[in-house]
């Protein structure tokens, strides 16, 4: 067995210091003011893993390129290491965000090599260390249908009959195509737009008597994005809670978003 030298990402939806799992792990000087986010072990370029060798160093990629036999068969033969492995230790929820199929990225990544330097897919295997939350995967039509409408503001911004087509159809092929016309209308309005929608969406809330678990998620995701459509995701993923050692799988074209964890 060999120790790896693994390399800690610092952003800013991290945790900080001694409360991040990544901290922990990194098994160096913890700095309390820094965000330790993920450490990543594995042979991407933006952080590759050294092997420690006593005082000396050697990058993963080349350790593998001396040593084929320690890889996978369908690892050799110059094509490497097929996955990151990382840890997560999440403050603040991510962006939410969706991976390509392993064709639609080597078309993004022919077209745009800037935002897509390479041309893998990357679908997610999340494994919870500690208790974690994760927004992923679409609800039930009936059950965003309700949400939708509990909303005046966004009863109004949709419109009724869009509404009504989306709750009446019963083929699963149109049933897709309002939904996705409905999320397109909402996380595309102008952005001058988004405070006024949002204003109004929050005042109902926190009016309520009684909010729902999906207000709440609302409420708190404003808090750090008091101005970002995205904070409406809860009406339409699903929202769930790992407890360590569970596991869920996010396929391609599948959105989700990290919520908290890894503290």
């Amino acid at each position: 067995m060999k120790r790896l030298d693994c390399k800690a990402l610092h952003y800013q939806w991290g945790r900080k210091g001694a409360e991040s799992t990544v901290a922990q792990l990194r098994k160096d000087t913890i700095e309390e003011d820094e965000f330790y986010a993920e450490l990543w072990m594995g042979t991407h370029a933006r952080g590759p893993s050294q092997v420690k060798e006593g005082e000396a160093r050697i990058p993963l990629a080349d350790y593998f390129k001396d040593h084929p036999d320690v890889l996978g068969q369908h690892e050799r033969d110059g094509v490497g290491l097929q996955f990151l492995l990382k840890v997560l230790s999440v403050g603040k929820c991510l962006s939410l965000q969706l991976h390509p199929t392993r064709e639609q990225a080597r078309e993004l990544h022919a077209a745009d090599q800037t935002n897509y330097p390479d041309a893998n897919h990357k679908p997610e295997l999340t494994i919870a260390l500690t208790n974690f939350e994760i927004l992923c995967g679409f609800q039930m039509p009936d059950k965003i249908l309700s949400n939708l409408r509990s909303h005046e503001a966004l009863v109004e911004l949709i419109g009724e009959k869009a509404l009504s087509s989306f709750g009446a159809t019963t083929d699963e092929g149109e049933k897709k195509g309002a939904l996705k016309n409905i999320f397109t209308q909402i996380w595309t309005i102008p952005p001058e737009e988004i405070g006024t929608l949002l204003t109004k969406l929050l005042s109902d809330i926190f009016l309520k008597e009684q909010r729902s678990q999906t207000d709440e998620l609302i409420m708190g995701l404003s808090e750090h994005f008091p101005e970002d459509i995205g904070i409406l995701a809860p009406l339409f993923l699903n929202y769930v809670k790992l407890k360590p050692g569970q596991a869920t799988f996010l396929g391609p074209n599948e959105p989700h978003s990290y919520l908290s964890g890894g503290e």
